[in-house]
């Protein structure tokens, strides 16, 4: 089929669906977990965790089996953002030390919150920014969210804060730690969540709602759900316990079943478009098993399938077939101009790096990628289905999760090694235009 047919037909699709939406723009929910890669999901394969909640909203949705973030929390928040690769919009690095309050993604970046505020939308942002140091730099109204609550990793003195018990939170810009002592964070950001969703439909606003979500990300400590509540105290700068980590998955699949039920309570879930994804893979120091009992390391910070590889499903009653899978691949900058189709909001005019895969949900063939961009800092790769070619000019084998990372140029023979690096590095060369 000709690129000229195939462009036509998505045109075609998208049209079809804006008479179908015409009368009520989508309301668009977005749950982000944090450092959570595919093998923690039971849909996906892992065998370690039970998330019954997120399982069920899964089956309801299209689940994409190659969705690939950036190894950090920072430079995928930023690109699932502004729909542009880390060199493009200049958040390279995960914003981890006081040192870097300086280092932030600059309003002058295109955003899809933005986007659709200009087009009638509600938009509000709960759970964690980690865009710009919002003791330095608070750029959340900036980019386009009216209403948000976030954790604010420094306080007053510079010093580091706490995100789970007591935690240090901001509402709209003021510091609410005082109001809430003793309380879960999660629980006190689920709180205002549900409650800008409620607001926005009395006020039948459509609107944006973005859980940017703690969970499972250490320090790993108790939920309230816990058994063993013993390690009920201030973590800051370590780790916790690895054991509490089922725990909190645990507490973000209820989370998730919270919210689709708050969703059917106000008889919005037919209308409303939910987006479930993670911002990275499984930190390093915890194992979960896949399949007959198969160990998978997490990955979190490296550059390869286990600290990348995220799951993703996009639910849209009516309108995306339940149950369905889609192999495309797909990166973290594809999700603006997607949401920007789906709600028939109009996309910014500034080069952006992401693919739209709305096509794809409809069920039809769409443009799929042939290639994805991950990047960390000054370490970039482009990866197609079997090889990834880093900036360095060392190609690898892709492998499944449970086996170890392959090596430069390991086990690769001559003719697929030369086919390989002449079509990723032609991506390369394309980028650098």
């Amino acid at each position: 089929m000709s690129v000229f047919i195939t462009r036509f037909i998505a045109l075609f699709t998208l049209s079809c669906a804006a008479l179908d939406a015409a009368d009520a723009p989508p309301n668009v929910v977005i749950i982000l977990a944090d450092d959570l890669g595919v093998e923690c999901l039971s849909c996906y394969g892992g065998t370690s965790l039970k998330t019954p909640n997120i399982d069920k909203l899964v089956t309801q949705s299209m689940r994409f089996t190659r969705c690939f973030s950036n190894p950090y929390c920072s430079p995928s928040r930023a690109s699932l953002l502004t729909g542009r690769y880390p060199f493009k919009n200049g958040l390279k690095t995960v914003l981890d030390t006081k040192q870097k309050e300086d280092v932030y993604l600059h309003p002058d970046q295109p955003s899809f919150a933005r986007e659709l505020k200009q087009a009638g939308y509600a938009t509000g942002l709960v759970g964690k920014w980690h865009m710009s140091l919002e003791h330095k730099h608070n750029t959340i109204n900036e980019f386009g969210f009216d209403q948000y609550q976030t954790w604010r990793i420094f306080d007053d003195k510079g010093e580091k804060t706490t995100k789970f018990w007591t935690p240090y939170l901001i509402r709209n810009g003021v510091v609410i730690a005082d109001q809430i002592k003793e309380r879960y964070g999660p629980d006190v950001d689920l709180e205002f969540y549900l409650d800008f969703i409620k607001t926005s439909v009395q006020k039948k606003q459509p609107f944006l709602a973005y859980y940017a979500t703690c969970l499972p990300h250490f320090p790993w400590e108790p939920t309230p759900d816990s058994k063993d509540q013993s390690y009920r105290e201030k973590v800051i700068g370590k780790k916790g316990n690895p054991k509490y980590f089922p725990d909190m998955v645990a507490y973000l699949d209820k989370q998730v079943g919270l919210i689709m039920k708050s969703l059917d309570d106000q008889k919005i879930a037919d209308n409303t478009i939910v987006i479930f994804l993670a911002d990275n893979g499984t930190d390093r120091d915890l194992v979960n098993t896949w399949g007959d009992g198969k160990q998978v390391k997490g990955g979190k910070g490296t550059m390869t399938d286990r600290g990348t590889h995220v799951p993703l499903s996009v639910r849209w009653t009516g309108h995306i077939k339940a149950g369905s899978t889609c192999d495309n691949l797909v990166d973290f900058s594809d999700l603006f101009p997607t949401i920007c189709d789906l709600t028939l909001t109009a996309r910014p005019k500034i080069e952006m790096s992401g693919r739209s895969f709305a096509t794809q949900l409809y069920g039809n063939a769409g443009l799929p990628r042939e290639w994805i961009h991950i990047q960390h800092e000054s370490a970039r790769q482009v990866r197609n289905s079997d090889f990834m070619l880093d900036n360095k000019n060392q190609l690898r084998r892709v492998v499944e999760l449970w086996e170890d990372p392959a090596k430069p140029n390991e086990n690769i023979n001559p003719e697929q090694e030369a086919a390989a690096r002449k079509s990723l590095q032609a991506v390369f060369d394309e980028l650098k235009k």
